[in-house]
Parts: structure tokens; sequence; C-alpha cells
């Protein structure tokens, strides 16, 4: 296609296409642009483009197609951009609802009896062992036992309303294993 041809069929075309683009995309800028990106791909592309029925047809299939993919990387940029959005803000308030957390088991720790304490901290946070724990303490093994009970029936009452928090922050904290 020579340089007078592809002024021909744009000097011809382009008031159809843009309709129709306008039309199709309902939004003058984006046809507009529609349009441009047509005939840039059109002179580019001219000496691998056979054109062999109607030039106006192929021109408005053209526009049809492009429209359509410029549409579909619009909605995966969005689709990226609002993930990216909620998982922003979804880590935040997880953040923030762990902390709420870890203050409240901080106060119920405060509110259990000396000893249930000391187990329940040797237990679920130095992580030792109750036959450790009762070598540590200096008391039985059935004593540890009797006392976890003891701590954990008294947290469970006082984070009780917490249940569901903990619940998702562990879900959360499954998917989301350190590398």
């Amino acid at each position: 296609m020579e340089l007078r041809e592809f002024e021909q069929i744009f000097k011809e075309h382009h008031p159809h296409c843009l309709s129709f683009a306008i039309h199709y995309t309902g939004d003058p800028l984006e046809g507009e642009e529609i349009v441009q990106l047509v005939f840039t791909q059109l002179w580019e592309k001219r000496a691998a483009i056979a054109i062999t029925g109607s030039v106006k047809s192929y021109l408005f299939t053209a526009i049809r197609n492009t429209a359509i993919s410029q549409w579909r990387k619009q909605q995966v940029r969005s689709g990226k951009e609002t993930d990216f959005g909620l998982s922003q803000s979804t880590a935040s308030d997880n953040v923030i609802q762990a902390r709420e957390l870890e203050r409240m088991l901080h106060q119920a720790l405060q509110k259990l009896p000396e000893r249930c304490r000391e187990v329940f901290v040797l237990s679920r946070q130095q992580h030792l062992k109750y036959a450790e724990i009762a070598t540590v303490m200096d008391i039985s093994v059935k004593t540890v036992e009797n006392q976890m009970g003891k701590a954990l029936k008294i947290l469970h009452g006082e984070l009780k309303e917490y249940l569901p928090l903990i619940l998702m922050l562990i879900a959360i904290a499954k998917k989301v294993k350190p590398a």
C-alpha cells in the first residue's frame, strides 16, 4: 500500500470509522483513540495486510476488535488495581486486628492466677512440653495439665467474643506462610 492509497482510505473512511467507534464505545475520546490506533496499525502493517473485501468492512471489524481488546485490558487493569487496593486495606485491617487481639490476650493473661499464667506462657509462648514445664516449675505433670486446663478455661471466657477474629487471623496466617 502506497502513501497515496493510504491517504485516500483515511480521507474516505475516517469520518465513518470515527462515528462507528464512538457509537460502539460510547465515548468520543476513546473512539478517536481506537480509530487512530487502527489507522496507525494499518499503516505500520501495510506490507502484511491484504484487504480482499470491502475496506469499510475491514476497518469496522478492526475497530470492533480493537475496542474489545482495549476494554478487556482495562478490565484486567481495573481488577488488578482493585485487588491490590483491597489486599492493602485488608492487610492493614489484619495488622490492626492482630494488635488489638494481642492487647486483649495480654489483658486476659494478667487475669490468670500466677501459676496458671506461668504454665500457659511456658507452654504456648516458650513451646515447652508439659514434662519440661513440670521440671522447670518443680511440679508434677498432672499439675501442669490441671493448670493449663484452668488457664485455657479462663482465657476462653475472657476472649470468647474475639473467637471469630482469632479464627480468621489463624486462617490468614496459614495462607500467608513466611518464605
